[in-house]
Order: structure tokens, then sequence, then C-alpha cells
């Protein structure tokens, strides 16, 4: 079995890696190399905002088809950075960049199936706990660093929008009436 998906084999794949990453997520995250390079995570983290994005696109709210692909990957990016940093710098955590991305990335798994509303809640809070496993193999914690180390980011990144007037980009837009 794959330890991430590959780009030239992704159809055959993607499946096998979000199955494993869904469902046996200590594993997936143990077995998960740390370096590599951005492209096959972020590939990964695409399909699942893409999947999601058609599920917005097919039963509504349509307004958040593109919000959701946008907003997923600027989140990668910056919550990766935002995380790395208050983990080395907070919690003297011993991974980098490269490898705090592949959390946020694999993590986002459950974002494949946000779009299905009555889950939602259960989708955003197993995210979590995936990024929370993650954060532990990459940067070496226990499951309460990792957890200071999201709450404190989340705090950093609110505190940011909030100066430079961004909160309401990251609010979806308001639905049609």
């Amino acid at each position: 079995m794959p330890h991430e998906p590959q780009i030239d084999t992704m159809p055959e794949s993607f499946s096998p890696v979000w199955r494993r990453v869904m469902s046996q997520p200590r594993h997936f995250f143990e077995d998960m190399p740390v370096t590599g390079g951005l492209q096959n995570p972020l590939v990964f983290l695409l399909i699942c905002l893409g999947i999601s994005a058609v599920g917005f696109l097919l039963i509504g709210p349509r307004a958040l088809t593109l919000w959701v692909i946008v907003v997923g990957i600027v989140r990668a990016f910056v919550g990766a950075l935002v995380l790395m940093v208050v983990a080395q710098q907070v919690f003297h955590g011993s991974g980098d960049y490269e490898g705090t991305f592949r959390v946020i990335a694999y993590g986002s798994a459950p974002a494949a199936l946000i779009w299905v509303p009555v889950i939602r809640p259960l989708v955003v809070l197993y995210a979590l706990f995936l990024i929370v496993v993650g954060l532990e193999r990459v940067h070496g914690f226990d499951a309460t660093k990792s957890v200071l180390t999201i709450l404190l980011s989340a705090i950093v990144l609110i505190a940011v929008m909030w100066v430079l007037g961004w909160g309401h980009m990251w609010v979806p837009p308001p639905r049609p009436v």
C-alpha cells in the first residue's frame, strides 16, 4: 500500500491512501514520509477539495463551490506556516514546513465530505483530530502540545486577520434567499 498518492498513478493511489488516512490515522502518519516535496500532498488536498466542491455544486449552497477550494489551499499553506512557527518557537517542535504542510494536506482528507450537511461538524472535528495526530509525529509532540499548537495558531491567525481587517475574507458568502 502506498504511503502517499503518486502523481503518475493518482487514480489508483488516491483512494487507498484516503481510506488509510481516514481509518488508520496513527499508522498513516507514522509511515508518512516527512520529505519528498509538496506536490503529492498538494494534489491529494486538491482532489479532496475538488470532491467537496462538486458536492456543493450538486446539492448547494453553490456559492461554496469555489470558496472551499480557494480557502482550503490558502489555509493549507498559511496554516502550515503558522503551525510550524508556533510548534518550533513555543514548544520546540522538531518538524519543518514541509512536514507540517504534509500533515495539513493529508489531515484534510475529511474535507472531501464537508459538503454533506448532516456530518459537517463531525468532518471538521475529525480533520482537527488528524492534524493533532500528524503534529505529534512530525514535531515529536504528545497530544497536549499538538492541541495547544493548534489553539495558539488559531489565536495568532485570528489576531493577524483582525489587525489587517481581513476577517471577512474567511467567512463564507451569504446564502441566497
